[in-house]
């Protein structure tokens, strides 16, 4: 049996994965509005303190982690810092550790919300400031609803679907390179901090 693209069961199919990824889009916009109902005060931290950071980045930046890492440990002067990645598979030369933690499409259930486990140990993290640098368009909210979970004081973006869960937009184009993406970042909370 032969079946061409513009058959009944072709375009059944296609319809199927549409409506599943606005049921999705559903369930994460809906968890990204019941955050912005109960958002905090948000906390500008202070980077001369010791901040715990954490930076949430697509799987294809993650192949920079260590340039990523040098000039973050040269700018700031930080506690901790967490690399939080979506990925499509667990890297093989990198471990999930405090440093690389790794979210990856099966810790999503079918509604798209994370699975109870995993979203227990992603809201036990907690840090002063979470920074996405994702280059992704969040066409489905993955990135969003992830901000929502992670116990921060302050949320910094680089362009986003939905800026109103952030404390600090800075516009920026979405290929700009990261590592001067962090200079930026530093520049301005030095600013807002009255530091040079």
């Amino acid at each position: 049996m032969i079946i061409d693209n513009n058959s009944y069961f072709c375009k059944f199919i296609e319809y199927i994965i549409k409506l599943m990824e606005a049921i999705v889009k559903f369930f994460r916009r809906r968890a990204i509005n019941a955050f912005q109902k109960h958002k905090k005060t948000c906390i500008l931290p202070d980077i001369g303190k010791y901040p715990t950071i954490a930076i949430l980045l697509d799987e294809e930046q993650f192949k920079r982690y260590k340039d990523i890492e040098r000039t973050l440990t040269k700018l700031f002067v930080m506690k901790r810092y967490t690399f939080i990645v979506l990925v499509n598979s667990l890297p093989k030369d990198v471990m999930q550790t405090d440093r690389y933690y790794f979210i990856r499409k099966e810790d999503f259930n079918f509604w798209g919300l994370m699975k109870l486990e995993k979203k227990e140990s992603l809201i036990s993290l907690s840090f002063d400031m979470v920074v996405d640098f994702s280059k992704s368009s969040d066409a489905d909210y993955a990135h969003s609803y992830i901000m929502t979970l992670i116990n921060n004081t302050f949320r910094v973006t680089f362009g986003s679907t939905c800026p109103s869960l952030y404390d600090m937009v800075i516009d920026s184009k979405r290929d700009d390179d990261i590592l001067d993406k962090i200079e930026i970042l530093r520049n301005y909370l030095s600013m807002l901090l009255g530091r040079r």
